[in-house]
């Protein structure tokens, strides 16, 4: 918003009120938080689908998943069910599953997250990572019911090791992922 400073008849001076700059830096806050958690996510996409060896399939962590609890916690105004439907569908795409069922998983993550992340952010990362182990087991059960009604799939022992190999790597996503985002601030 500008403002008349004083005028005459052949000047008129104007200044800029702090509401406008402040308004302009929140909106370039905004988009730099946007463009950080797009870019986030886009690595997890990234190193979900590195390929690996056959034996080693059953030991990739659930790095979009652990990536989208992370800023469901930090940042709960941002995230919100709006973002379920395009991380869901890229996930059944990316998996070759059925789609929706990754969709439906995130969903019912999401919902349990939004009871409890005032919750989340006062514990310690150890009591973090269990909270998120049982996130991931949810998440991995919810897309195994829905590909059972769909198909004739037997896969229990697969449902348990990303839920776990993605609870050892949360201490470190989520130092790293936090770090970054204070430099962001």
């Amino acid at each position: 918003m500008t403002k008349v400073l004083f005028s005459s008849n052949s000047i008129t001076c104007f200044y800029e009120t702090s509401e406008s700059v402040r308004s302009d830096w929140q909106t370039r806050r905004w988009f730099r938080e946007i463009l950080f958690i797009v870019v986030s996510l886009a690595l997890g996409f990234i190193l979900q689908y590195l390929p690996l060896a056959d034996f080693m399939n059953w030991f990739v962590p659930q790095w979009v998943l652990m990536i989208f609890i992370f800023w469901q916690i930090q940042k709960p105004s941002l995230i919100n069910f709006w973002w379920v439907w395009p991380i869901g569908l890229l996930l059944d795409v990316q998996q070759s599953d059925f789609l929706g069922t990754s969709v439906v998983a995130l969903a019912c993550v999401l919902y349990v997250l939004q009871m409890m992340y005032q919750r989340l952010r006062v514990f310690n990362v150890a009591q973090q990572t269990l909270v998120i182990f049982l996130l991931i087991c949810s998440f991995e059960l919810v897309s195994y019911w829905a590909t059972i009604l769909v198909d004739d799939v037997s896969k229990p022992l697969s449902l348990w090791l990303p839920a776990l190999i993605s609870a050892l790597v949360w201490p470190w996503l989520y130092l790293l992922l936090s770090s970054m985002s204070h430099r962001l601030r």
